[in-house]
């Protein structure tokens, strides 16, 4: 053992993290044990399946090694300086270390590497284990509470349980006294007594699955469902084969039993002398406790590997093994009485103080330890083998020295007498433990003393020449005669060759020595009536059989169990020989057969089991059938209960079952015999002569069975059967045996009872019974004389009509069964009913027992009737699944629920009778049946909805009405929910007899209100409730709803869920807990039922509730729970999530998680926390704890999430003793962990690394600082790039494989959002002005840029077919029905968008959802939710390049390369949204996150004024996406689309301005414009453009204009001002187009025909009607347009010939610039003078100079109609001597001066300038100088007054106002230094400058 090398458990984890979890043994076995239930994950295969690891496991049995000096120098080694670092800043104090270990391997005398992991665990696990042991909130409230007026409360208050009050007294000290030594100290001795009890107990589950049967390379599991990989069988076979258990182990040098007992006489001996960790110490008690419970619960796991070893044995134990296996019982009296309490004070035990922790766990396991001695020393005799000893050898030689250590026992002489001698002290002692041994021994005895006389008389006979029987009297003895009086004696064949003189000298020799063991008497038949008359064997075999046959904590379970009860079973069938039938022997055959199994249980056995099944030895053995079953048969029904159990027994046997009926119903259908009792009166029989007076009687006349004292009287069966009913030959059987039948009488004495020969149903005679049962007065039971009616015969009858339903349910499931449920379950009822009246049948007659029993109970205190109750519950609970339209019609009528009467029986028995017995068998019952029903209700929802059509594809044939009426399920589901939640508010405060009734209640409970939650409100969360397929469900929901989440929510209700979940902490404490399957599977269910709770009341909007306050109350407790116990972990992080979520729904600051845990509990929690799921890799847990940290970073959790991304505390929590290492900061940041995780994030599961990946993501972009965190980690950002660079790789690799598709989301969604945290990267990179990573990382993201906007692979065909098949076959249910609702979070798979769950469970009866080979509706639904999970982690992967496109457009908007990446993405992005197949939800939400990326890259495109000719090529694409969406703006604008239209019109706006920076036309890529070097393609090009630019006139901006307007008149609404500007800016850049005069003919016309001018200036006459808050914004828009389309002077003549001057100043709006006093900027509306300034005047202007001369006329009048306007304009610029006061009331505001005033001057200017220059010419220029009057502006006033201004600058530059944003900006933007020198600002420079020009234009001269 020295040899042995420990390092593989000093080394870290598989992660990079070299500070990673060491496992534990505890925590090894708790996932060894969950493996099946856990996600695939390869650590603890690495961790088990390594070669260190199996060799400490196959040294389990062996004592620990002592120091060495080898290990003394490893030791040394792995703590010195170079491999351990001790410093003021490291994370583990070294000395502390060093000086911890070596106390420990002194203590504990083990060597110092074993010690140092030890040391090594516990400080891994300190902060657990302080939080574990940290004070609760002091306000946390007891459960119970007030009872609001509860039915049940009357019975309350005197029958509180005060289990769950109890404190828990664990020994342990409070956390302030774990931080010094002797707290951490004492700690260290707590893990190593654990590590010794896991690793016992990972060795017994390992050879336990080894021991298991195999079946396709995987080990079946213990449960019902669920598989264990090969390799753990592989492990625990590599275990066993190093034992040798037939030999001498390789590892131990002697028999792996031989070191099973030493390992066990050790752990005793150290009960007995205590184990003195720290002698002379006031805690040396507790420990010493501590101590003393982990030695017995290792007993107990050596124990079971001793039955494990024994069970593979398949031979005799060896002699050395069985005498020292019996001297260790010897010594200890076989442990009947034993009591470890040397070194433990007397006051531990006291008898007044029941509740100490040691001795309630010794009361709870000292009768195991008995149980597992008793069976040991039974399974080490092996009987059959010894049975079969006595032949004769084959080798025909006997060893040379019989005494030998390594032969089998049987053939040592010594160990034989010397175990005879053992075994008889005990029976002198009348020991019960070794009553089975002493039996079994005693038949072992018996056979060799026949077998031995039956050779010697056979040698006798062929010495004299005859042959004799065995029986004759020279083979008889007084011993034999002596064993007769016990029972028959059991007579075992001769060998059928004869004995070789060596094996008969060894048999007598042998036969001699152990009768000579006796002083005096037989000692074989001494120890026979001991064990059967003074321990009462039998008894103590049922108790076996009940108790350690059925272990709660068992490893192995079911298995366990039944492996158990076949030792004892394999005893019994060796004493039937020797103990005739009886009532005990029939009692401990019915307790090994069915143990303390119920019906459920049996239900869900495996069929794997069937050939350990102790049913299948009795069934396949012909013993049991002949000496017990066949004679309670014959003896039935005077016997009633007997065969009756014994069938319900063997009936869930999964052997010989054929057409899915148990193996026994044949002798169910039919049997000859039955007995019976004559009546006294009852003379017509006669006796049968016969020589052997064997009281053959035969009757003279008919003999009525029910007119016997059995049964019920003629005369009533009379009245009961109608008359002239006819009677069938069957029914004549069951009633009377014909005359002449013949019988035996088995009493002398009257009345007789008689065996008759008569043919019968035994099942149909059971169901007359029943029938009787249910129509007798007085009721049922009143009779004692009549057995047959009594409640124990009622019950069992009705149990086993119960059990061989669900056989057949069981079986018809089966694959390969032929029958179909219904007509397996008909065949049972009709064979039952035969013999009942017409009209009734057997379930008639059972729910007629039911109702009466229900009457009556409530009036009686009598416990038994209950039996009754429960069984016809349970009935009806079978029956319900394959007759639901029997029960529920049923339930609708009985008083169980008191639907009608409103008078519940249920709850009156429940008071009156199980709450003060504190039994609630019929409550657990009644709650199975409920969660039946409402699994029914759910499975056949949707066929209840209507009938369901077969389907061609499937050949599937139409399913049978179930013919249930939705509203009775309506009442009987209400009914039923009110009862429960009743019940839940107060059921943890009852008197429990059983405590795990008590757990089984709240967890089925909670479970089962989960569930409800979760299937209502999860799915179909558009549809009116009425129309649900949960319609049934719903008001029975409801009512959970209104309890929980109510605001007069019980605090009874409440304060339940936190005792359970407090008491799943105080029983995770424990070393062995008590009760932990229930329990586990409560605080499990209670955490979910939490969890639900909170996320419904946010999906209902109900605010917060007073469960989230009592919650985030109990925050403290949550986190203990956390890190009690593995199987907490998941549940309660998910329970954590949402209480961060809905925290911060709350307005104002949320809730602080950390702030409710306690300045310690904080602390202790986050370091727990950052090891995520080490050390077992859980990937589910890995999971939901990365989901957990996103949710605190990203919702307003500030401390906790400084705490995690930092590692450091908050303030309240970085106040440390620094005298103390402990108190040094351990944290590691979780951030930190991520980084280093996700640095090998190839390696990862994707699951994994995507909830990593988004934990970073949402950290950096709440917190930004964080990305200087993941810049500085050395390969965090390099190696998301490198994955990101290889996806393509990747991807093109696995593209052929099957599992493509699967994992297709997965890769999209990890590059998301990797690609999310480079965006962020990339804008604080560019925010520090370095650009030289944003060109580094370009080259990385070709597969992000390509297939980021491709287009998602939607399957519409997979939709359309799947939707148009699924509605045809179920008409009445739409597939969108499945459609998940925020209930619960999705994950990408194949429960993405359709809750597979939920539809598996409303449509699994239903042929068509499995189809054949699995094609049926379940994998398409499971396909069309892998496939919607590719979309949408494309939508994500581009919403992600988006970003990052973005941020790179800003960074490398110079890039030439880069600019043609943008344009490529725009024309992606545009080309994906004119091709698209997705529907319109998905495709809405896609192509306007598309055309926002195409806009934004184009604007940069634009602004970096891009020569890139690909560029250009956005126009063509652009238009293309405009034509597939509609270029009808009245149809566009008019829907919900109308954003995107809107956007594609900017794009094309853009695009146009791409064409209007040069005249020349490089080249393009569409197919319409190619780039070619050749010149003469030039002009090809530009004519595509040049058509695609007058296409857009023609179809955007001319009739697009008229919809416009059009649409603004009809709906206001639907129309902004936004629209018309685009319009016009669409037609401004396309005007500024080369070569588009040219195409004046084709614009003019589609103007021409779109009348776009009439419908300009009808727009500018509404404009004052559609004007807000006096704003006329589309007067302005209406102007401006006209304004664009002047720009073109073919346009322009065109608008004077329509006479546009003319409209323009007869609309109401431009009369108001007709005021006297003008309109100046500074006026309201201000809109008016930029229609004067921006509009009018540049309108004149334009039409002046496209017209001319003739024009000029008319605009000097149209000028001359606004004198005030030009008044004004003429002293715009006036000065004054001191700066005025801007007073908006004054028309003028002289003194100020603006820009759009120079534009104005400029602008009246160039007019005037234009007309004098018309006027002048006169005739030469065609027109009358007379008509072309003067304009009222003065010219020369205001060329002075901008000269004096231009001449003042000071007083200039503080007379300039800004007026726009625009402007505002120019006034804070310092001068260029050009142009206008001395400017402060820009603004003044720009005004300088227009100054400048204005003067030039008036004459004036430059200086």
């Amino acid at each position: 053992m020295d040899g042995i090398n420990y390092s593989a458990f000093l080394r870290t984890s598989d992660h990079s993290d070299t500070d990673g979890q060491r496992s534990s043994w505890k925590t090894t076995y708790i996932g060894l044990t969950e493996l099946e239930f856990a996600p695939a994950d390869i650590s603890l295969e690495r961790h088990l399946t390594d070669s260190q690891t199996i060799d400490l496991l196959k040294s389990s049995l062996l004592p620990s090694c002592p120091p060495t000096s080898q290990s003394k120098s490893m030791f040394e080694t792995k703590t010195s300086a170079i491999n351990l670092a001790a410093s003021p800043q490291s994370r583990y104090d070294v000395k502390q270390i060093q000086d911890d270990t070596l106390w420990l391997s002194a203590k504990a005398a083990v060597d110092e590497v074993t010690a140092l992991r030890i040391v090594i665990l516990e400080w891994q696990t300190r902060p657990a284990s302080r939080l574990q042991h940290s004070s609760p909130p002091d306000d946390t409230p007891a459960s119970g509470g007030p009872f609001n007026g509860s039915r049940f409360q009357p019975a309350l208050s005197a029958s509180r349980s005060t289990y769950l009050f109890r404190p828990q007294s664990d020994g342990v000290m409070p956390v302030e006294k774990m931080i010094g030594e002797e707290g951490r100290r004492k700690q260290l001795v707590s893990i190593y007594l654990a590590e010794l009890l896991y690793k016992l107990k990972t060795c017994s589950y390992l050879i336990g699955t080894a021991f298991s049967r195999t079946k396709d390379g995987r080990i079946v599991s213990s449960q019902p469902s669920g598989f264990i990989p090969r390799w753990v069988e592989e492990v625990g076979s590599d275990i066993i084969h190093s034992w040798d258990v037939t030999g001498v182990s390789q590892v131990t040098g002697k028999n792996v039993l031989i070191s099973g007992v030493d390992a066990f006489r050790s752990r005793t001996r150290k009960l007995e002398e205590g184990c003195g960790w720290f002698p002379n110490h006031d805690f040396n008690e507790p420990v010493e406790v501590d101590c003393c419970q982990s030695q017995i619960l290792e007993m107990m796991v050596i124990l079971d590997i001793m039955l494990v070893i024994l069970g593979i044995l398949d031979r005799l134990p060896r002699a050395d093994v069985v005498i020292s296996w019996f001297r260790l019982m010897t010594d200890y009296g076989f442990f009947e009485v034993f009591e470890p309490v040397s070194q433990i004070s007397q006051s531990q035990f006291s008898e007044t103080d029941p509740e100490q922790p040691f001795r309630e766990s010794y009361d709870a396991h000292e009768l195991e330890i008995q149980s597992l001695c008793s069976l040991v020393s039974l399974a080490i005799l092996r009987v059959p083998n010894a049975m079969k000893a006595f032949e004769p050898p084959s080798d025909t030689t006997i060893p040379d020295k019989p005494q030998m250590e390594d032969t089998a026992y049987m053939r040592s002489i010594s160990t034989c007498c010397e175990l005879t001698d053992v075994l008889l002290k005990a029976a002198s002692q009348c020991l019960q433990v070794a009553s089975p041994a002493i039996l079994a021994w005693s038949v072992i005895l018996q056979a060799l003393r026949e077998r031995s006389f039956a050779a010697l008389a056979e040698k006798e006979d062929r010495a004299n020449g005859r042959l004799e029987s065995a029986d004759s009297p020279e083979g008889q003895n007084p011993e034999q005669t002596s064993m007769r009086s016990i029972g028959s004696s059991l007579r075992r064949g001769s060998s059928t060759g004869s004995d070789t003189p060596q094996h008969q000298t060894f048999l007598e020799q042998l036969l001699h020595d152990i009768l000579l063991v006796a002083v005096e008497g037989d000692p074989i038949a001494y120890l026979a009536r001991a064990a059967v008359d003074g321990s009462h064997v039998l008894n103590i075999i049922a108790t076996l059989s009940l108790s350690c046959c059925t272990p709660i904590d068992s490893d192995h379970g079911i298995e366990s169990s039944l492996r158990r009860r076949r030792i004892l079973m394999d005893l019994i069938q060796s004493v039937l020989g020797l103990i005739d039938y009886q009532p005990d022997l029939v009692a401990a055959t019915l307790a090994v057969l069915s143990g303390n199994d119920n019906d459920w249980a049996m239900y869900r056995r495996p069929r794997e089991f069937r050939e350990i099944e102790p049913a299948a030895l009795f069934l396949s053995e012909t013993h049991f059938m002949t000496k017990i079953f066949d004679v309670a048969r014959s003896r039935f029904p005077f016997e009633l209960l007997p065969f009756i159990r014994l069938c319900r027994a063997l009936a869930v046997s999964h052997a010989k079952q054929e057409e899915g009926l148990p193996a026994i119903w044949p002798s169910l259908v039919t049997t000859d015999c039955l007995t019976c009792v004559l009546p006294t009166s009852f003379t017509d029989y006669q006796l049968e002569p016969d020589d052997e007076d064997s009281n053959i009687i035969s009757l003279t006349a008919n003999l009525s069975i029910f007119d016997n004292g059995h049964t019920l009287q003629s005369t009533r069966y009379k009245r009961m059967k109608p008359s002239g009913s006819p009677v069938s030959a069957q029914s004549f059987n069951l009633r009377r045996i014909p005359r002449g039948a013949m019988g035996r009488a088995l009493t002398e004495t009257k009345p007789l009872v008689v065996l008759w020969h008569h043919d019968y149903c035994p099942l149909a005679y059971m169901g007359m019974l029943l029938g009787s049962a249910s129509s007798i007065e007085p009721r049922l039971g009143d009779n004692p004389q009549s057995n047959s009616l009594s409640f124990e015969a009622v019950a069992a009858t009705i149990d086993l009509l119960t059990v061989i339903l669900l056989t057949a349910v069981r079986s018809t499931l089966a694959p390969e069964a032929s029958l179909s449920t219904y007509d397996v379950a008909q065949n049972i009822l009709d064979t039952a009913s035969e013999g009942l009246d017409q009209g009734q049948d057997i379930v008639s007659v059972v729910f007629d027992i039911f109702e009466k029993e229900l009457g009556r109970q409530p009036k009686t205190t009598d416990e038994a009737p209950l039996s009754v109750l429960v069984h016809c519950a349970h009935f009806a609970e079978a029956l319900l699944h394959v007759m639901p339209d029997r029960v529920w019609p049923f339930l609708g009528r009985s008083s169980l629920l008191g639907i009608k009467d409103s008078d519940s029986q249920l709850s009156a028995v429940l008071a009156s009778t199980e709450m003060a017995v504190g039994r609630h068998d019929l409550l657990l019952a009644c709650l199975h049946l409920f969660e039946s029903l409402v699994n029914d209700a759910l499975s056949h929802a949707v066929l209840r909805k209507g009938p369901v059509k077969g389907v061609t594809r499937f050949n599937s044939p139409a399913l049978p009405s179930t013919g249930v009426s939705e509203v009775v399920t309506k009442k009987v589901l209400l009914s039923f929910q009110r009862i429960m939640l009743d019940v839940y508010e107060n059921f943890s405060t009852w008197n429990y007899v059983q405590m795990e009734q008590r757990l089984e209640i709240g967890a089925q409970l909670s479970s089962l209100f989960n569930k409800l939650l979760t299937t209502c409100y999860g799915i179909e969360d558009q549809l009116d409730a009425s129309q649900k397929l949960c319609a049934s469900l719903l008001p029975a929901v409801e009512q959970i709803v209104k309890v929980f989440l109510s605001s007069s929510c019980a605090e009874s209700t409440l304060a339940y869920l936190t005792s359970a979940i407090q008491e799943g902490v105080g029983e995770a404490k424990r070393m062995q807990p008590q009760n932990s399957g229930h329990g586990m599977k409560q605080t499990i269910s209670v955490l979910g039922l939490a969890t639900t709770l909170l996320r419904l009341n946010t999906l209902l909007g109900y605010g917060r509730s007073r469960l989230e306050a009592m919650m985030l109350k109990h925050v403290s407790l949550l986190v203990q729970c956390y890190t009690s116990h593995p199987l907490f972990r998941q549940p309660t992080v998910e329970l954590l999530v949402v209480l961060v979520r809905n925290a911060d729904l709350t307005e104002g600051q949320p809730s602080s998680l950390l702030g409710h845990m306690g300045e310690d509990a904080a602390s202790h929690f986050l370091e727990v926390l950052a090891t995520i799921d080490e050390p077992l890799c859980d990937r589910d847990l890995s999971v939901s704890i990365w989901k957990l940290l996103s949710a605190v970073v990203s919702k307003r959790q500030q401390w906790f999430a400084i705490s995690i991304l930092t590692g450091q505390a908050p303030r309240e929590l970085i106040k440390k003793k620094t005298s103390e290492f402990d108190d040094q900061d351990r944290r590691k940041s979780i951030l930190n962990v991520a980084l280093d995780r996700l640095s090998n994030i190839a390696r990862l599961h994707a699951q994994t690394a995507l909830a990593m990946l988004e934990f970073v993501a949402l950290a950096a972009d709440s917190w930004p600082w964080i990305l200087s965190i993941c810049e500085q980690h050395p390969s965090f950002l390099s190696a998301v790039t490198e994955y990101i660079s290889q996806v393509e790789t990747v991807s093109n690799t696995t593209q052929n494989r099957s599992s493509q598709s699967g994992m297709e989301y997965y890769k999209l969604q990890i590059t998301s959002f990797i690609t999310d945290i480079l965006a962020m990267y990339t804008r604080r990179i560019r925010q520090s002005t370095q650009t030289s990573y944003a060109k580094e990382l370009l080259p990385s993201l070709s597969y992000v840029i390509t297939a980021a906007v491709l287009p998602p692979e939607y399957n519409a065909s997979l939709h359309s077919n799947l939707r148009k098949n699924f509605e045809a076959t179920f008409g009445n249910c739409k597939l969108t029905a499945f459609k998940r609702t925020c209930l619960e979070p999705s994950s990408l798979g194949e429960s993405f968008y359709y809750d597979l769950e939920i539809a598996s469970e409303m449509l699994c009866s239903d042929p068509s959802w499995g189809g054949r080979d699995r094609a049926g509706f379940g994998s398409e639904l499971a396909r069309a939710n892998v496939n919607l999970s590719i979309v949408e982690a494309r939508i994500s992967l581009f919403e992600s390049w988006r970003s990052l496109a973005v941020e790179l457009s800003q960074s490398l908007e110079t890039d030439i390369e880069y600019q043609k990446t943008m344009a490529e993405v725009t024309m992606n992005c545009l080309r994906a949204n004119a091709q698209t197949t997705l529907p319109q939800a998905i495709f809405e939400r896609l192509a306007q996150s598309r055309a926002d990326l195409a806009f934004t890259l184009v604007q940069r495109l634009i602004e970096a004024q891009s020569s890139r000719p690909e560029v250009k090529t956005v126009l063509f694409t652009a238009w293309d996406a405009i034509r597939a969406h509609g270029t009808d703006l009245a149809v566009v604008l008019d829907g919900d689309r109308a954003p995107y239209c809107r956007t594609l019109l900017k794009i094309l706006c853009l695009a146009l301005q791409a064409h209007t920076s040069s005249r020349s036309f490089p080249g393009s890529t569409d197919q319409r414009a190619t780039q070619d070097d050749d010149p003469q393609q030039r002009p090809s090009a530009a004519n595509a453009t040049l058509g695609t630019v007058l296409e857009i006139l023609r179809i955007v901006v001319a009739y697009g204009f008229r919809s416009l307007t059009t649409l603004l008149h009809d709906s206001s609404d639907r129309v902004f001002p936004n629209d018309f500007a685009l319009l016009a800016a669409i037609l401004r850049n396309s005007l500024r187009i080369p070569g588009l005069e040219r195409h004046t003919t084709a614009l003019l016309s589609s103007f021409a025909d779109a009348q776009t001018s009439r419908y300009a200036s009808t727009l500018l006459s509404w404009s004052d009607q559609l004007a807000t808050n006096r704003d006329p914004v589309y007067g302005e828009l209406s102007v401006n347009f006209l304004l664009e389309m002047s720009s073109l002077p073919a346009l322009a003549e065109v608008l004077a010939v329509e006479g546009i001057l003319n409209h323009i100043s007869n609309t109401n709006l431009i009369k108001h610039l007709r005021k006297s006093r003008g309109m100046g900027p500074f006026e309201q509306p201000v809109r008016l003078y930029n229609i004067w300034v921006r509009g009018m005047l540049p309108l004149l202007l334009n039409l002046l100079h496209a017209v001319g001369a003739t024009m000029a006329a008319e605009v000097s009048n149209a000028l001359n109609q606004f004198l005030g306007q030009l008044a004004r304009a003429s002293a715009t610029f006036t000065y004054y001597g001191k700066v005025p006061v801007m007073n908006g009331s004054d028309t003028n505001s002289a003194g100020y001066i603006t820009l759009s005033m120079i534009s104005e001057a400029q602008t009246l200017a160039v007019i005037t300038t234009m007309l004098d220059t018309y006027r002048e010419a006169g005739p030469s220029a065609g027109v009358v100088s007379s008509e072309i009057v003067e304009i009222g502006w003065d010219r020369t006033r205001v060329k002075e007054d901008v000269e004096t201004w231009l001449q003042t600058r000071p007083i200039l530059r503080e007379r300039i106002v800004p007026i726009g944003e625009r402007e505002e900006r120019w006034m804070r933007m310092k001068s260029g230094g050009h142009g206008a020198s001395g400017a402060s600002s820009k603004l003044e420079e720009k005004v300088v400058e227009d100054l400048e020009l204005l003067f030039t234009l008036l004459g004036g001269k430059e200086d």
